[in-house]
């Protein structure tokens, strides 16, 4: 659920009486703590802070803070004008003091429906959904960098054959796994169950593959390099690989009509992306040709003519062979996945 523009009615003091003594303190359970985990919450909102462009609380200006000492005595009332008000207030607050809020806060959501929150806890389960749904997000716009792929470390379980494969992710969502010269289309599915981030998998093309990754995995950490991700069998650390120039194995080109699971393949335009994934240093010293199936592949036969290429499965893959420009001898191989996608 993400909270996308909230009104918000902060606290309004009138600090009045017969002989102007101080307004009563106030309840310690309903103002927040200048440090505390909802105090930061709304200082990241406020400031624009979270990683990414999305803000989940948009606050409408001008309104006043109210803002406690220790005792809970109101030592001074401010009046905010914009977001950077709003931060640079937040974040010259000295430890001690806290800040107090209008209850309830309310907003129309994106179904239409309508949302209140009511109190300290309920403002912080709203701000927690923010930061997870911005997780989310952080963690794919990481993932899918076009230059990067994921390299697969092993660190426990059984499966340590995948160690040196990697992943490639689209930002649709779609998944390669380049594992043994061969590769395998998916998707690629990240979400919060109780404020665990996890990491859905499905792999098609081969039972043994599919098998060892389709699960829901834990992802235990991550950060702009690196993720490590763990199952009841295995865990993997996955840690990114990139270059300057463009690095995919994976390549999705939108339906020529819809639902139709078809598109059109420029083949040839890919290649200064998965080039690089031949370990050849010389793009003149070899010629290439692209395959339907590995046997054809193998044995130099049925290429491809037409480059500009219509897809008959979804995800396909294509297989490409390299020769030495003299020998004509074959020296290496490698696959590209071809995925049609609804745009």
């Amino acid at each position: 659920m993400k909270i996308l523009h909230i009104s918000l009615l902060l606290l309004l003091i009138s600090m009045f009486s017969c002989e102007n003594e101080p307004i009563d303190r106030a309840d310690p359970s309903k103002v927040i703590a200048v440090d505390s985990e909802l105090y930061n919450l709304i200082q990241r909102a406020a400031g624009n802070g979270f990683e990414n462009e999305l803000t989940c609380i948009d606050f409408n200006y001008a309104f006043t803070l109210v803002v406690y000492d220790e005792t809970m005595d109101i030592v001074a009332e401010q009046i905010i004008r914009s977001d950077l008000e709003f931060s640079d207030f937040l974040g010259g607050l000295e430890d001690g003091k806290s800040i107090s809020l209008s209850y309830p806060i309310t907003s129309i959501l994106d179904n239409g429906q309508p949302f209140e929150i009511r109190n300290n806890e309920e403002l912080k389960a709203a701000l927690d959904q923010c930061v997870e749904a911005d997780t989310v997000i952080t963690c794919t716009t990481i993932l899918t960098e076009t230059s990067c792929i994921w390299k697969i470390t092993h660190l426990d379980g059984p499966n340590n054959q995948y160690e040196g494969a990697y992943f490639q992710v689209s930002s649709s969502g779609n998944v390669g796994l380049n594992f043994q010269d061969h590769s395998f289309g998916g998707t690629w599915v990240t979400y919060f169950i109780e404020n665990k981030l996890h990491l859905n998998i499905f792999i098609t093309g081969d039972e043994e593959v599919s098998s060892d990754w389709n699960f829901d995995w834990k992802v235990v950490n991550f950060d702009e390099s690196q993720m490590e991700i763990k199952n009841g069998t295995d865990r993997f650390l996955l840690v990114k690989s990139c270059l300057e120039s463009c690095r995919k194995f994976l390549f999705e080109e939108c339906e020529t009509e819809s639902g139709s699971g078809i598109a059109i393949f420029d083949l040839e335009s890919y290649f200064d992306c998965f080039f690089p994934f031949t370990g050849i240093s010389d793009p003149s010293s070899v010629s290439w040709s692209y395959y339907e199936s590995e046997e054809d592949m193998n044995a130099g036969i049925n290429p491809i003519d037409n480059l500009l290429f219509n897809n008959v499965l979804n995800p396909q893959i294509i297989y490409v062979r390299f020769y030495d420009i003299t020998t004509g001898e074959m020296v290496t191989s490698i696959t590209i996945i071809l995925k049609a996608i609804k745009c």
